[in-house]
């Protein structure tokens, strides 16, 4: 379950994406939706006021000295408060502590601070990933700690999740497959090692472990993959995944393979055409003109469908007789 300020973050990301959500919650919270980040603090001090709740800088800081996190001190400060005033005030509180008691890092402040970089990231505005290294690097330590006082990982990582609004494990899958894409082998593997035995799909982090190690051992690399093709389920994301690096660095037969596994999980016509995108592309790497050519007719014929993908649709038959050839 989210804690409350990933509550809200999430809220907010949930409202810049979706009018309906935007609008509901003006209706009802519209605090809710403020980034307080770019309030001056005297204003934020100004709006505790409004409540009986008289702070400066200086009392601040002195109330929190007995507080170990912005949520001990929430409760101190509110405790008389009404229940529905205590969420808005709260934020107000968690962010004063942000600013004020930084040598006091809690994992609600460590999730904020990951969130923020997150979006500061996807949305290109960080002049260097040296910011978001430092995060990971703490966040392995932190890991760390937990799991050698006896935790169990996948629970440590589960609880520190909790504390962060974005998806940390789809993130990390995501921005690992970015440091693979720079050609940065040896920092990927760093940061694999580090969260492999956490996350809770490690199917994932095998193959960006195979994609790590395929320019030094294709060998080992392909064995890897074929274990995670043998799996009985397989997300078709992944399956995805694995055929694209297939078509530009991989081995015939397990190109073939992985095209026979995700043929029958198709669900949308987009989906099909993406495929042929990455097929025609391959076969044409490999010189195969004739397939190439049936795979771009097909794709020609199909540019503009949409919708549903019927699983008795004959292209898919074709498609699975080029496999066989």
């Amino acid at each position: 379950m989210l804690q409350t300020k990933a509550l809200y973050t999430l809220l907010r990301m949930q409202a810049a994406e979706d009018p309906s959500v935007k609008a509901e919650a003006l209706k009802t919270e519209p605090w809710a939706l403020e980034d307080l980040r770019t309030i001056q603090s005297e204003e934020l001090f100004s709006r505790l006021k409004k409540q009986s709740i008289e702070l400066d800088k200086t009392s601040f800081v002195q109330f929190a000295e007995s507080c170990d996190t912005p949520e001990d001190l929430a409760e101190l400060l509110l405790s008389e408060e009404e229940e529905d005033l205590f969420d808005p005030l709260y934020l107000l509180v968690f962010e004063l502590w942000r600013r004020f008691v930084p040598e006091k890092q809690s994992l609600s402040i460590f999730g904020d601070e990951f969130d923020f970089l997150i979006a500061q990231y996807d949305q290109e505005k960080l002049e260097s990933d040296e910011p978001i290294q430092d995060a990971l690097a703490n966040l392995i330590e932190i890991l760390d700690e937990n799991a050698d006082a006896g935790a169990p990982p996948k629970e440590v990582f589960a609880a520190i999740s909790d504390y962060c609004a974005h998806d940390l494990e789809s993130f990390l899958v995501d921005y690992i497959s970015e440091i693979l894409d720079s050609d940065n082998e040896a920092y990927a593997s760093e940061l694999i090692e580090g969260f492999a035995s956490y996350v809770s799909e490690p199917i994932w982090f095998d193959f960006l472990r195979a994609r790590a190690i395929s320019s030094k051992d294709g060998r080992e690399a392909n064995e890897i993959l074929r274990s995670l093709l043998e799996q009985k389920e397989t997300d078709p994301a992944l399956l995805r995944e694995i055929l694209q690096f297939l078509a530009s660095d991989g081995d015939h037969t397990l190109f073939v393979s992985t095209m026979k596994k995700i043929l029958p999980l198709l669900k949308t016509q987009e989906e099909l055409l993406d495929l042929m995108e990455i097929a025609a592309d391959y076969y044409h790497r490999l010189d195969q003109d004739s397939v190439e050519q049936t795979i771009l007719r097909l794709l020609k014929k199909r540019k503009c469908a949409e919708g549903p993908l019927n699983p008795s649709d004959p292209d898919l038959k074709t498609l699975h007789q080029l496999l066989l050839k």
